[in-house]
């Protein structure tokens, strides 16, 4: 619904840029930051009720079987809540009973110095640190009494302190210790143990459970007070001090391995003795952007912290786009469940507007009430429906939208009283319609000259016929194949059917002006399109659109104008067919007609006993092989004749007069070898008679070759098989001998003339 002329509103409650970081929300004192948190309105979706179910059941007292680990990615594009939904468990998690909780807000390729200046961790506050060395002091309780077990259980008598030890078995003191009843200082002291063998056996225990050597160094020695401040320096990413360094300790945690190293130990550390602990990634597909050996040593380094974590009972949560999350190996994928924020409905579009609303901008008539329309003012239903189609149903966009609709609405006074959906559509105009059209036209040839595209010259369509009203622009014409074109369109943001209906109508008509087979159009929208426009601008141009964007959109016009080039010779050669198609179509029609006239030409031919064998030409030169080789083909050739003409053949079988199709080819195809058989024999009998004796030139040889090979090459494009089929082997037949004539007749002649 839309406001009532006595509702006005103030101060604009949405947010210029809505970014969101992990972590609780600042402040200073009692009073809150203002706008210190650009993404404080929280609106429940089923990605975060997902989330928040997996990370309750994780945390659960006692978990039956003992808790499990797991890693959890949210998965998503650009602005869909995913940062959101970490933080509002981020901030379920900070609470001082709560797990143990490593924070990475993005990854950074200095490793070192984010894992010092930015991871936030237990080592940040006192309660923290406190935490983690108790945690410690559970092993070097834990070893303490793996040490009195081993002695006998006979009571010891003695004080330590005030821990009476009369009368206590050790038995029993093992069990305190393990119980973390008894104070293993107390207990070392009193038992009079040495406290550097008890340290030896911490480092050792250590050892084995975080499988670092180095760390567990260290960790033992956060026992001893004059080394605890050194050690949580190192621990925080400082470079050891020199005590530190005796004791083995040499580098600082700087690197992608060293930490995700000190992130495993620690979370060994918790895992073995059944607490959580918990590790936030934000923005993990920013790895992406890094150099590839970074990023090869990153994606290995998170693959094995993955494979602890889920292992030994941790919980990691991390935010990544999809392409991020295919930069890993499918294993990992494997282990880690996938959750995947949708896109907002109207429904959830309206709740988050309220929200923000609800949050300081309530108006004037409504002061002091926490009522919400489900169309909250100032934005009616209309504006809602539009708002939420424009943007898509992304959050980020319907914030910016808003903030930007909303100043668009404010009067001279600074008072909103209604944001309408027209003013909604010129908001997202002015916020994406920000580049101009110089630089998106240069971006596009910067991409033309490094694919290297050929631009028509000229034009095909005359640059009257290709222009509008100045929204629409053609940037080139590219020729990728002869006589087939791809014209490069640039236009506004398309938001509405009047713009998709415009954009449909030129681009008819630059098609009209060329043959259908014959252009492709690559469509770029400098500005904003929303799902459904794009959608129905594929379907009535045939091919995406292009959204331009600044970085790689160079490659991403190469690639585009690829598979077009691609379509279009694939219309070109369908179009080809076609047409030969059509004129092979005549062309029979023409061969028909012809044919009926062969055939009733050879029919009366046949009826009047007038077809005779076609007299053999007249003795060569040749030598005798090779005349009588000659006379052999022609004597099959003659013999095809007959038959196919319907004289009975030197076998006394008679058969009827027969004119049909096959038949008629048949009979062209022996007429025609004849005559290139007599062809090949004169010239044959030329070179002879012209060929040095005994040692023909290799002039007269290369002659020679000639006449066989161009004898050769016609026979083989001939449907010689025609003229009979193919018996027995040893069966002489007319397609046989005019195959192998050529080279019977080279090596006869070769023979011959050098024999001479």
């Amino acid at each position: 619904m839309a406001a009532s002329s006595a509702d006005t509103w103030y101060s604009n409650p949405f947010p210029l840029v809505p970014v969101v970081r992990l972590g609780p929300s600042a402040d200073l004192g009692d009073a809150p930051v203002e706008a210190a948190d650009s993404g404080n309105a929280h609106v429940p979706t089923r990605i975060l009720g997902e989330l928040q179910d997996l990370v309750g059941d994780y945390l659960r007292e006692r978990p039956r079987g003992g808790r499990r680990g797991r890693a959890i990615a949210v998965v998503g594009e650009f602005g869909l809540g995913k940062s959101h939904a970490a933080r509002e468990v981020c901030n379920g998690l900070a609470r001082p009973d709560g797990p143990a909780m490593w924070i990475v807000d993005e990854p950074a390729q200095d490793f070192g110095r984010m894992y010092r200046d930015r991871l936030r961790g237990p080592a940040d506050t006192p309660e923290g640190r406190a935490a983690f060395e108790e945690l410690v002091r559970d092993y070097y309780a834990y070893v303490t009494a793996v040490r009195v077990g081993e002695q006998s259980s006979d009571p010891r008598p003695g004080r330590a302190d005030d821990v009476p030890l009369d009368d206590i078995a050790l038995d029993d003191i093992a069990t305190g210790l393990r119980d973390r009843v008894l104070d293993p200082d107390k207990v070392v002291s009193a038992l009079r143990y040495d406290p550097e063998v008890l340290q030896a056996d911490l480092r050792v225990t250590l050892g084995e459970v975080t499988e670092h050597r180095r760390f567990a160094t260290a960790l033992a020695l956060l026992q001893d007070p004059r080394f605890t401040s050194m050690v949580w320096a190192w621990l925080t990413g400082d470079e050891p001090a020199e005590q530190l360094r005796e004791r083995g300790i040499k580098d600082a945690v700087t690197g992608i391995d060293p930490v995700f190293d000190a992130l495993a130990v620690q979370g060994f550390l918790h895992g073995r003795v059944g607490k959580p602990y918990v590790l936030l990634i934000d923005s993990l597909e920013k790895v992406l952007d890094w150099p590839e050996e970074s990023r090869r040593t990153f994606v290995d380094a998170f693959e094995r912290l993955v494979n602890v974590y889920v292992s030994r009972g941790g919980l990691l949560v991390f935010c990544t786009s999809p392409r991020g999350l295919n930069a890993f190996r499918p294993s990992l994928h494997e282990r880690v469940v996938q959750l995947w924020p949708a896109r907002f409905t109207v429904e959830l579009t309206a709740e988050l507007v309220a929200e923000y609303l609800g949050s300081g901008a309530r108006p004037a008539s409504a002061q002091g009430t926490d009522a919400i329309e489900r169309w909250p003012a100032p934005f009616g239903a209309e504006s809602v429906a539009v708002l939420q189609e424009l943007t898509g149903g992304v959050p980020r966009e319907i914030l910016k939208t808003c903030h930007h609709a909303w100043q668009l609405s404010e009067d001279r006074d600074g008072a909103v009283r209604e944001v309408t959906a027209a003013t909604v559509l010129r908001a997202v105009r002015e916020l994406h319609d920000n580049v101009s059209e110089d630089q998106v036209l240069a971006t596009i040839r910067e991409a033309l000259a490094l694919g290297q595209w050929r631009i028509a010259s000229p034009d095909p369509v005359p640059a009257r016929a290709s222009s509008d009203d100045g929204s629409m622009v053609v940037a080139c014409w590219l020729e990728p194949v002869p006589n087939a074109y791809i014209a490069v369109v640039v236009t506004a943001s398309v938001l509405v059917a009047d713009d998709q209906e415009r954009i449909t109508a030129r681009v008819r008509a630059l098609r009209g002006a060329l043959h259908p087979a014959q252009a492709e159009v690559l469509l770029v929208v400098n500005g904003h399109v929303s799902r459904t426009m794009r959608d129905r601008l594929a379907r009535s141009l045939g091919s995406q659109p292009l959204l331009y964007r600044p970085g790689d959109f160079p490659r991403t016009v190469n690639e585009a104008l690829d598979r077009l080039r691609a379509r279009l010779t694939a219309l070109r050669q369908e179009a080809d067919l076609a047409e030969l198609t059509s004129e092979l179509r005549g062309a029979l029609g023409e061969h028909s007609a012809q044919l009926g006239l062969l055939r009733r030409t050879v029919s009366d031919l046949a009826r009047r006993d007038l077809v005779a064998a076609v007299p053999g030409p007249p003795r060569t030169s040749l030598p005798e092989p090779v005349e009588g080789r000659f006379e052999e083909v022609f004597a099959l050739l003659d013999a095809a004749v007959e038959r196919l003409a319907g004289r009975p053949d030197d076998t006394g079988e008679g058969r009827p007069p027969r004119a049909g199709r096959a038949d008629l080819t048949a009979l062209g195809c022996a007429t025609l070898v004849r005559q290139l058989t007599e062809r090949f024999r004169a010239g044959a009998d030329a070179w002879f008679r012209s060929a040095a004796p005994g040692a023909p030139t290799e002039e007269q040889w290369a002659r020679l070759r000639r006449v066989c090979r161009e004898y050769e090459t016609a026979v083989e494009v001939l449907p010689v098989q025609s003229l009979g089929t193919a018996g027995p082997v040893h069966r002489p037949t007319a397609a046989r001998a005019v195959e192998t004539l050529a080279d019977e007749v080279w090596g006869a002649l070769v023979s011959a003339v050098r024999a001479s």
